[in-house]
């Protein structure tokens, strides 16, 4: 069974190159255990990256949890003290209405005793 131009190796050397034709069954198996150590430290540090990176994704999002929470609060007390604020907004206008209210009463009032010091007298 030949191998060559398999995968596009131009070279006319067959998949595994000239040095795995010289090589017993043995050192074929041992090569290939080789191979598979280098990827199983591989696929281990894939492994250990992709628990730090969950580890930190599990940290950020408790941490958006956190500030959704101190948003939802601050909207809360904004809220509170948005309607306080309209509130005490209502009772100063009523405030003066009445105070100007008042005030033209105590003009229409001294007018008015004004105009009857000024019928009296004269």
């Amino acid at each position: 069974m030949s191998y060559s131009n398999w995968g596009g190796t131009e070279s006319g050397s067959d998949l595994f190159g000239d040095r795995a034709r010289n090589m017993t069954t043995d050192d074929l198996r041992q090569d290939q255990v080789r191979v598979m150590q280098e990827q199983d430290r591989g696929l281990e540090v894939i492994s250990q990256s992709l628990a730090r990176t969950r580890t930190m994704a599990v940290a950020i999002g408790d941490e958006v949890d956190d500030q959704n929470d101190l948003i939802e609060d601050i909207k809360d007390k904004t809220e509170t003290v948005h309607s306080k604020f309209h509130k005490e907004n209502r009772h100063v206008n009523l405030v003066l209405q009445k105070s100007s209210t008042t005030m033209l009463w105590v003009i229409i009032v001294l007018l008015f005793i004004a105009i009857l010091l000024i019928l009296i007298i004269f």
